[in-house]
């Protein structure tokens, strides 16, 4: 068979080509940050970092709780949010105030990438536990891998609880 001559082959081609082009692309997850809650001194007090996947409410009460304060219009989970999506969070400890701003959060494969930027207030005295707080919709994913300031600093194994 000759390649050359048969425009068939040239669209197989063509079709093959596309179809790797389209397999190798991520697709974009929605999200919703949410802020008003404090990091429970019980959880991993010692690291310097946490990450976790919740997706029940009596895991993410074990991780957080609200921040009561007069006036306080923080964007929180709704009641019943954990019923059809899966909280992603990453934890920084230390003397420094931590903030983040989240870049995207993609699926590919079953593996979901959280990408965020992080900047950081030093402190002499103070410690924080800075938490960012994601909600994506609940899917058949099995890893998340968190990418702070471009660079993977976690690889999270999420599965049926």
């Amino acid at each position: 068979m000759n390649f050359h001559s048969s425009p068939m082959s040239l669209l197989f081609i063509l079709g093959l080509f596309m179809n790797s082009v389209f397999a190798e692309t991520s697709t974009k997850l929605e999200f919703k940050t949410y802020s008003g809650y404090f990091v429970s001194n019980k959880f991993d007090p010692d690291a310097p970092s946490s990450f976790v996947a919740l997706d029940n409410q009596k895991q993410f009460d074990q991780v957080f709780g609200v921040a009561f304060v007069i006036g306080d219009k923080s964007p929180r989970l709704a009641p019943d949010a954990l019923k059809t999506e899966l909280v992603l969070s990453a934890i920084r400890r230390g003397k420094a105030f931590c903030t983040y701003r989240v870049s995207s959060v993609t699926e590919k494969e079953g593996v979901v990438c959280l990408r965020f930027q992080t900047t950081s207030k030093k402190s002499d005295s103070a410690s924080f536990a800075c938490p960012l707080i994601i909600s994506i919709p609940k899917g058949k994913y099995q890893t998340v891998e968190f990418h702070e300031n471009g660079k993977l600093v976690n690889r999270l194994a999420i599965g049926k609880n």
